[in-house]
């Protein structure tokens, strides 16, 4: 993949899974006068043009883009990983632990995450927050679904096998 490619993906899941929706933007962060995740006032012309359309014009200061990039290239190294390793697969049907790289790739998601000062991942089965133990012991898996009647993906984590809270089985 070329950089320029890679920097399209980059943008096209920052417009769809970081960037919150503009009814929750102040009318400085939708006009690009405000970075979209920290209100940090940007100059006109500054911060980095997130895309446009109706109206919009969202922006990220140069500390807060650079995070975010990170947060969905992780998840998106986590998944591709995950979905192309068969032991991880496997593992996650039967509540194995994932292998060594999946658990790397996880704790790379996770330290991104943190520094972009996102909350902590909850299982989508349970709904219960994806702990630090957890992590180190690689029982979590991503998940990326679509609501029924829906074309609109989601990225999501679950559990490997049972639910830890719950008892909950995947």
């Amino acid at each position: 993949m070329s950089a320029a490619d890679a920097a399209d993906d980059d943008l096209a899941d920052l417009q769809f899974f970081e960037i919150p929706h503009m009814r929750r933007l102040t009318a400085e962060q939708n006009a690009g006068a405000a970075c979209v995740w920290c209100a940090a006032a940007l100059a006109p012309g500054a911060g980095v043009d997130l895309g446009e359309g109706m109206g919009w014009r969202p922006h990220s200061c140069g500390r807060c883009y650079p995070l975010r990039v990170a947060v969905v290239r992780t998840f998106r190294n986590l998944h591709a990983h995950w979905t192309s390793c068969t032991p991880c697969e496997g593992a996650a049907r039967v509540g194995d632990r994932l292998c060594a790289e999946a658990t790397t790739r996880q704790a790379a998601h996770l330290r991104a995450r943190k520094a972009a000062d996102k909350e902590t991942p909850t299982c989508f089965s349970c709904r219960n927050p994806i702990t630090e133990r957890e992590s180190q012991a690689g029982t979590f898996a991503p998940h990326v679904w679509t609501a029924p009647n829906s074309s609109t993906p989601y990225r999501t984590f679950v559990h490997t096998g049972v639910c830890l809270w719950n008892e909950t089985v995947l």
